[in-house]
C-alpha cells in the first residue's frame, strides 16, 4: 500500500482509531528518515576565508624595466665636464648688465639733457655713441668665455659612473660637446660642436684656448655662429653630483690642443 493512499482523508476516518495510530506512528517515522534535509540558507552558510592573492616579497622585474632602472641609477644622457666657477660666471653677468644699463641711461636720460640751444647738436648723439663703447669692449672680449660643457654619452656609458669615465676620457672624434657661453643679457647661448672639429687656437685681441674650424652657418638674423671659445686647463670642481666630472676635462682639453692649432686671430 502506497503512503500517499494512507494520507487521504476519508480512508483515514474509516479505520479504527488504534489502527491510525499505529500507521501514522509508522509513516512518519519512515518519512521523517527518508526525507532529505532543508538546504541552508545563504545566511546560515558558515563563512569561508578566502585566501587573497599576495604578491611575492621579491618579484622579478621585466626586461625594461630593469634596464630603466639601470640607466636611472647611472649617469644621464648628458655629463658636466667643466664649470667655470659660480664666482667667474656671477661677475661676469654683472659686468655684462652693467654696460647694458649704461647705455639705456645714457641714450634716455644724459643725452636729451644735452639736445637743447645751449650745446651744440652733435653732443647728444655722441654722447650716445660713446655709452656704446664699454658695452660692444664687453661683447666682444668676454664672448668667448665658456661657464659649462657637457658631452652626450651613449646608451652604453650610462649603466655607472666608471664606464662613463672610461668613455668620456678616450673619446671619439665624433664625440658631441655642449658648450655654454653668456650673451650680453646674460642669456645662455649653447653651441653644438663635434669634438674632431675643435683645435687649439689664440687671439691678440680677447682671451681664447681653442675654436671650431667647421662652425654651422646660421641664418644672418640670428648673428654669426660663435666659433672662438676660452675655458681652463682644469674645471672648477663645485658640488659633487652624479653628473658631474670635472676629471675628464683635463683628458678631453689635451685632446684638443693635440688636434692642432689654427693661426692666430
Amino acid at each position: 500500500m502506497r503512503p500517499v493512499i494512507l494520507l487521504q482523508a476519508q480512508l483515514r476516518t474509516a479505520l479504527p482509531r488504534s489502527v491510525r495510530r499505529d500507521l501514522n506512528n509508522r509513516l512518519f517515522t519512515r518519512l521523517k528518515t527518508t526525507q532529505s534535509p532543508m538546504q541552508q540558507s545563504k545566511s546560515e552558510v558558515p563563512f569561508i576565508k578566502r585566501k587573497e592573492h599576495v604578491a611575492p616579497r621579491n618579484p622579478q622585474p621585466s626586461a625594461t624595466a630593469h634596464a630603466k632602472a639601470t640607466f636611472r641609477r647611472g649617469p644621464p644622457e648628458k655629463i658636466l665636464i667643466y664649470h667655470a666657477g659660480t664666482g667667474r660666471t656671477v661677475i661676469l653677468g654683472a659686468l655684462k648688465i652693467t654696460t647694458v644699463f649704461l647705455v639705456g641711461a645714457s641714450c634716455l636720460i644724459l643725452a636729451p639733457a644735452f639736445a637743447i640751444d645751449e650745446y651744440p647738436w652733435y653732443w647728444a648723439p655722441a654722447i650716445s655713441a660713446a655709452s656704446t663703447i664699454p658695452m660692444i669692449f664687453v661683447m666682444y672680449t668676454s664672448a668667448p668665455f665658456v661657464n659649462f660643457i657637457h658631452i652626450a654619452l651613449p646608451v652604453f656609458a650610462r649603466r655607472s659612473r666608471e664606464t662613463a669615465l672610461e668613455y668620456a676620457k678616450n673619446l671619439p672624434p665624433t664625440a658631441t660637446l655642449y658648450i655654454n657661453t653668456m650673451k650680453v643679457t646674460t642669456v645662455p647661448k649653447l653651441t653644438e660642436v663635434r669634438l674632431g672639429d675643435l683645435v687649439a687656437s689664440k687671439s691678440l685681441l680677447r682671451p681664447v684656448s681653442f675654436a671650431n674650424k667647421n662652425p654651422v652657418p646660421r641664418p644672418w638674423w640670428k648673428g654669426r655662429t660663435l666659433s672662438q671659445f676660452y675655458a681652463a686647463g682644469k674645471s672648477h670642481q663645485g658640488k659633487q653630483a652624479s653628473g658631474f666630472f670635472p676629471e675628464v676635462w683635463e683628458h678631453v682639453y689635451k685632446q684638443i690642443q693635440s688636434n692642432g692649432q689654427l693661426k692666430k686671430h
